[in-house]
């Protein structure tokens, strides 16, 4: 499904994407660095509603994307920058390092990409009212298997 983003961060470069990760010490899923080129983050036109299995309620939940972050090469520290809210969740310790944050639904709610090794490029809810117990980080619910399939579970609400 093709989406039409909103207030889109300006184009960027690979190499902008690569001074990301190497002030950051990490390397981002070879389809979120795509994404990154091809539209640098914003706010889909109209209601992309996603499915998953969510861990607080124990039940099948829906959410919608209210909008991906940019990645800012201004250092202007907007709420909607990557970088802002990487050092911003991972300081305040809502998440660990090895999550990245990369788009907000309308409850406050992240959608992070793990950067973990045993589910490298998953995406994951992580709800903010919630914290695990074992980790003091936000609770994580899974959503889909990489970047590129989440976008593709994406459907348009008709309402």
């Amino acid at each position: 499904m093709q989406m039409k983003l909103n207030d889109s961060g300006e184009k960027i470069t690979s190499g902008e994407i690569r001074s990301f990760e190497q002030d950051f010490s990490i390397v981002l899923p070879e389809d979120y660095k795509s994404f990154l080129e091809e539209s640098n983050g914003g706010m889909p036109d109209g209601d992309y509603v996603f499915e998953f299995f969510d861990e607080v309620t124990e039940r099948i939940n829906h959410s919608v994307i209210q909008e991906f972050f940019i990645l800012n090469t201004n250092e202007d520290g907007s709420y909607n920058d990557l970088k802002n809210n990487c050092m911003n969740l991972w300081n305040d310790e809502a998440l660990g390092k090895s999550d990245i944050p990369f788009a907000l639904d309308p409850g406050g709610n992240y959608l992070c990409l793990s950067l973990n090794s045993d589910d490298y490029g998953t995406v994951y809810l992580c709800n903010h009212e919630y914290e695990d117990a074992d980790t003091g980080y936000l609770v994580k619910s899974k959503v889909a298997d990489s970047f590129s399939k989440f976008l593709e579970s994406l459907s348009l609400d008709a309402d």
